[in-house]
């Protein structure tokens, strides 16, 4: 893709879509649409990525894997700029990654999963048992972590390794989420806490 003029109205048309991609579908012209599906197929070729209909792949994120162990979406998507995934990363319909998020390693979510600014998803770990030798030279674990329908991760948060996410939760922003979250349950702090549960009348 070619780089437009700073100054441009073209310019400022990407960067918009870039970083609030969910006016892309109402907001962009045939020759924005097309390079975005431009895109998605050179992202597909070289990584195996694959989205389902009118879902918004930003060119200013990293987006890299391979074949067969890459990102998979579902329907109205979108991966807003700034972002990094990498890895196995499996969500369904209706979700969201926005800007300045990490997601790496072996993750899979179901619909609805929206991920807030600057969260760090991390579906894998560094080996830490020997201490003879430096961490950085031991092996990788990856249990992965799984989210169910309908969750809203907030800015900010981190979710550990083999951490599973119940459907209609809430990770609070700032959360450091450490243990396996139930469903309905809203959660907060460091490490994150239940603060209270959805599905029970608010104290």
């Amino acid at each position: 893709m070619t780089t437009p003029d700073p100054s441009s109205e073209v310019h400022l048309r990407r960067n918009r879509f870039d970083f609030c991609p969910w006016l892309f579908s109402a907001e962009a012209g045939e020759i924005e649409k097309e390079e975005q599906s431009r895109y998605q197929s050179m992202l597909a070729g070289s990584y195996g990525v694959s989205v389902g209909g009118n879902c918004y792949l930003s060119p200013a994120a990293c987006i890299a894997g391979s074949p067969g162990d890459s990102l998979r979406m579902g329907r109205d998507c979108f991966v807003a700029g700034g972002s990094l995934v990498t890895g196995n990363v499996f969500l369904g319909d209706n979700c969201t990654v926005n800007s300045h998020s990490s997601l790496r390693g072996k993750i899979r979510g179901g619909n609805g999963v929206r991920i807030g600014a600057y969260a760090c998803i991390m579906g894998f770990n560094h080996g830490f048992d020997r201490i003879d030798i430096p961490v950085y030279e031991q092996p990788h674990t990856a249990r992965g972590i799984a989210f169910g329908d309908d969750v809203w991760v907030g800015s900010h948060v981190c979710v550990i390794d083999g951490v599973t996410v119940g459907d209609h939760a809430i990770l609070a922003a700032g959360a450091v989420v450490t243990k396996d979250v139930p469903d309905y349950a809203i959660v907060g702090g460091n490490p994150a806490k239940i603060l209270r549960m959805r599905n029970e009348p608010a104290p």
